[in-house]
């Protein structure tokens, strides 16, 4: 038993000895590590590459300006997607543009976020205000200590995302930096991607199925 224990102190010895020689040695970080930040373009060129990045996602980017604009392209979507029934939370943004009276004016009954969840689930549309966008990848930052909750981007069949031209992010660091101490935030690119065994991609089996985000002007 001693020397088995005695071979086993003998083993750790020269492992020790080992790894002690590289103790001091400071550890170099990966090449994929060693990147400089980001650095926003112009507001106009942002707005261009996050749009350019959601249609690449197989999302629908647009721009919308002031009510007339968002009411036109309110009416083009619930057309387009035979919208019956939407949901949101409060919002400056949307007494701005008056959604409410838009989507009655449609004829599109609205369900409190407040609602069972299955009510939710069957709503045909999800809006929500990005509270952060970074136009590098197409992906937009929900927060969920704002109010607003996180299953309205992630059970209706459409989610309409808003961003102003105020939260564009220059990057991840940025968005970490706005939600840091929040409970939980959800980042959204666009619509959920599977491929079964032939590779064939299919979009929208979790969640949404149809993604457009909107920048309103």
């Amino acid at each position: 038993m001693n020397e088995k224990l005695s071979a086993r102190e003998a083993i750790l010895a020269r492992v020790g000895s080992a790894v002690g020689a590289f103790a001091e040695t400071p550890l170099e970080p990966p090449a994929s590590a060693r990147f400089a930040p980001r650095r926003a373009a112009g507001p106009d060129a942002e707005m261009d590459l996050l749009l350019e990045e959601v249609r690449r996602l197989n999302g629908h980017g647009r721009t919308v300006q002031g009510p007339g604009g968002f009411g036109a392209a309110l009416a083009e979507l619930v057309k387009a997607q035979a919208v019956q029934k939407a949901a949101f939370s409060d919002h400056p943004l949307y007494r701005r543009y008056d959604l409410s009276g838009e989507l009655a004016r449609l004829g599109v009954e609205i369900v409190p976020p407040t609602s069972d969840r299955s009510l939710v689930a069957a709503c045909d549309l999800g809006i929500t205000v990005a509270d952060g966008a970074l136009p590098e990848t197409g992906t937009v930052l929900l927060r969920t200590t704002t109010g607003q909750p996180d299953l309205l981007s992630l059970l209706p069949r459409v989610h309409l995302a808003l961003v102003t031209p105020d939260t564009l992010l220059a990057d991840l660091h940025h968005a970490f930096s706005l939600a840091k101490g929040d409970r939980h935030f959800v980042f959204v690119s666009g619509s959920s991607r599977t491929a079964d065994i032939e590779k064939v991609l299919t979009l929208g089996v979790h969640g949404p199925k149809s993604f457009h985000l909107w920048i309103c002007l």
